[in-house]
């Protein structure tokens, strides 16, 4: 399932390069270059940018490979898929596209009816950009502290929604499954018509629900169930006489219209208290590896304080709204008789083990000789009649024998207590726990916000009225820690290896930190659309986020890469980023499209399976249109501010302001050599005249500074 999702993300993504050089080797055509000459120049033209995008994207990617725990083993085969495919389309875009695209028709030629949607595409396109996008651009430029301060205000609420419980996070989301399991669980040794009749009550209590709720499609609730006695269902069933289960087979989701979690808390509703039962367990299907949202382990050596404390715990649980299924797993055994070794036993040289290991002679027998008898190995043990091990009262006139032979009666050196015995000990990190768990209603409560208020009001004061308890989160929690621990060392490596990869393409340290800018304002993209689409945040929303980095920065590459073409062919620096922006602004919509467009059947994907899926898909699809916009507006309004503080460093070192274009590096890149482009421009020479005219005003500047 992770593999075939890793391939419908990457559709929309593969084309992204090969649209960027499809439309550059289109501009050429139109400029008249012959269908040859096009494809070579079209391809020279994006290559590098092209090639650094698809590398950024798969650099992103990346920290997904190495996610340890239980979420890694499933998410890890999504790098795999995505990085191979990024790799063949880089490939095919670079050689074979080219090639194909050099067999195209002039697109200045004679114009049929075939074409005239086409052509009335592309005419309102460019209609767009001249008449709508380049105006706000020029204002933007003109007023552009105030786009970055505009910006900058809505990443701050992007980051209030979340801080301020609007937009919840969840570690997994919740699946609408078609399957609950209910399990009751009694004390070891009752009768089976015991269990029968609590099994008929939950049963009655199903159909119960069945006949209130009103499904989308008119059909019943319930399809099928199935009642087992004397045998649990679910992860770890257990059998005995003591055990109840039930399969409850529902609609399909899209045509029962009530989520299955919902379903879960009226049949339990529907239950109340089922008499003398331990325990019962209404579930559903869920999503990521196995634990409940809550799940609190109470960790210590002292039994008593460890139950006590978690009986506090569950008292408090259930005081939350939303908070249902509160459960431990600790489970009393049959009741038994205690030992505890009196002081003045110690004095007749008696420990706790001569105590223990006379008083099982007793009862269970001491060896006391082995006989060979052909291939047979004889035991005879030697233990209390069965008579006197039938009664508790001659449990009393016991006689325990010292270390010097003499008998003391068993009341002089220990005392004995009637109480329950323990049907488990569980044990972690060489102390005795037990562990709290329940469930949540995500439409009533958050399991995040339940925890660190339980974190910061609850947990302390439980360790202060039992102290030598250790309280540890487990559970959901248990895996987001070990997630987050993975991306919290490989998301600052990625980043750091795109901007490298950035740098080193446009040989300048500052330009990669107005691109790295946009990978923010993508993730308030990501936050944003889950608010509008209804989603909570969760974990993998976050891989999503991950991932996301590498995308959105493809477009400011491939734009920026395009003022400094501009600049480098000598344009004025204010008409080099309008015309770049224009210029790109046809191909940044289209991969904008192309990856919204396919990942939008998978976001409104009904299926059970998918839902698993849909966060990370929207944080890509919502975080690279926001970004888009971000992408035409405000990274030019950045490159002009960075402009601003050039000139300004400029005037306090030469005391002259400079023409805005002289203090730009990318100005330099074609010194001393005519470019091609130059050459083959169809524009007038005296629009080529202020490059030159330019050129001694610049350096005229640097004279007088």
């Amino acid at each position: 399932m992770i593999s075939l999702f890793g391939l419908i993300m990457v559709l929309g993504i593969v084309v992204d390069d090969a649209i960027v050089v499809g439309e550059a080797i289109y501009v050429h055509r139109q400029r008249g270059d012959g269908p040859l000459r096009a494809a070579v120049e079209g391809v020279s033209e994006v290559g590098m940018p092209v090639i650094t995008a698809v590398i950024t994207t798969i650099v992103a990617f990346l920290p997904l490979a190495y996610i340890k725990g239980t979420m890694g083993k499933f998410i890890g085969i999504l790098p795999v898929v995505v990085i191979a495919c990024l790799v063949i389309s880089l490939v095919e875009c670079l050689f074979l596209l080219p090639a194909h695209l050099s067999h195209l028709p002039d697109p200045n030629g004679k114009k049929g009816r075939r074409k005239s949607f086409r052509n009335l595409a592309a005419r309102g396109l460019e209609l767009f950009v001249a008449r709508i996008y380049t105006p706000f651009l020029t204002q933007a430029l003109r007023w552009r502290y105030v786009s970055l301060c505009t910006a900058i205000s809505v990443l701050m609420l992007a980051i209030g929604l979340v801080r301020g419980g609007i937009v919840k996070f969840e570690a997994f989301p919740e699946l609408d499954g078609f399957i609950l399991t209910a399990n009751v669980e009694f004390p070891n040794g009752t009768p089976p018509d015991v269990t029968r009749q609590a099994m008929n009550h939950i049963e009655a209590a199903l159909m119960e629900v069945n006949d209130k709720v009103k499904t989308g499609s008119g059909d019943p609730l319930v399809v099928n169930r199935m009642v087992l006695c004397g045998l649990g269902v679910g992860e770890d069933p257990g059998f005995g006489s003591h055990l109840g289960g039930m399969y409850a087979i529902l609609l399909p989701s899209e045509r029962r219209g009530i989520h299955s979690k919902e379903i879960e808390v009226m049949w339990e509703e529907a239950v109340g208290t089922v008499p003398g039962a331990k325990s019962l367990t209404i579930a559903g299907m869920s999503a990521g590896p196995p634990g409940a949202p809550i799940e609190v382990w109470i960790q210590g050596h002292d039994m008593e304080k460890i139950l006590a404390a978690a009986d506090d715990l569950m008292a408090r649980l259930r005081q939350f709204d939303g908070v249902y299924q509160v459960r431990s797993d600790f489970s009393p055994g049959k009741n038994e008789l205690r030992l505890a070794l009196k002081p003045e036993a110690r004095a007749l040289g008696l420990t706790v083990n001569d105590l223990a290991r006379q008083v099982y002679a007793g009862y269970y027998g001491e060896e006391a000789v082995r006989l060979q008898r052909g291939r047979d190995d004889i035991r005879v043990r030697v233990r209390y009649t069965a008579e006197e091990r039938s009664r508790v009262s001659d449990f009393e006139q016991v006689r325990i024998r010292t270390p010097d032979g003499h008998e003391v009666p068993l009341l002089s050196v220990a005392d004995i207590r009637f109480a329950p015995g323990y049907s488990a000990i569980t044990r972690t990190d060489g102390m005795r726990r037990v562990a709290v768990s329940a469930d949540v209603d995500s439409h009533r409560a958050n399991a995040n916000e339940i925890l660190e208020k339980l974190a910061g009001e609850f947990f302390p004061g439980l360790q202060t009225d039992y102290p030598g308890l250790y309280i540890a989160l487990q559970g959901e929690k248990k895996k987001m820690r070990e997630s987050f621990s993975s991306l919290i060392r490989g998301f600052p490596l990625a980043l750091i290896g795109i901007f490298i990869i950035i740098a080193t393409m446009f040989r300048s340290y500052v330009q990669p930190f107005v691109i790295m800018f946009t990978v923010p304002f993508g993730i308030i993209g990501a936050i944003l659309g889950h608010m509008l689409l209804g989603y909570n945040l969760s974990l993998l929303s976050v891989f999503g986020m991950v991932a996301l980095t590498g995308v959105v920065v493809n477009d400011a590459i491939v734009l920026i890469e395009r003022v400094n073409e501009n600049l480098a062919e000598g344009m004025p620096f204010v008409e080099a980023i309008q015309n770049g922006g224009a210029r790109r602004f046809r191909a940044i919509i289209l991969t904008t499209l192309s990856t919204v467009g396919g990942l939008l059947p998978l976001i409104t994907e009904q299926d059970m399976q998918a839902k698993f899926l849909i966060p990370m898909a929207l944080a890509l699809a919502a975080g690279v249109a926001f970004a888009t916009l971000l992408t035409l507006v405000l990274i030019p309004s950045l490159l002009v501010i960075l402009n601003d503080f050039r000139r300004l460093t400029w005037r306090m070192i030469h005391g002259v302001w400079p023409a805005p274009e002289a203090v730009e590096p990318a100005r330099k890149r074609r010194e001393g050599r005519l470019s091609d482009e130059a050459v083959a421009a169809p524009e007038p020479a005296a629009e080529v005249l202020p490059v030159e005219s330019r050129q001694p005003d610049a350096e005229s500047a640097s004279r007088t500074g």
